[in-house]
């Protein structure tokens, strides 16, 4: 029975871990884009 509950608390726990690392990436994805469209914003205005 234990050894049951054991496995499926590691598969919980790798599942939540696998959601959180994916909502992050999300996240950092559309950080890293923001900061790179203002990059470009900035070097357009900035080159006149």
């Amino acid at each position: 029975m234990s050894k049951k509950l054991k496995y499926f608390s590691d598969l919980l726990a790798r599942a939540v871990n696998e959601i959180e690392y994916k909502n992050v990436l999300k996240k950092l994805e559309k950080n890293d884009l923001m900061a790179d469209v203002d990059d470009q914003r900035s070097h357009h205005f900035n080159s006149k």
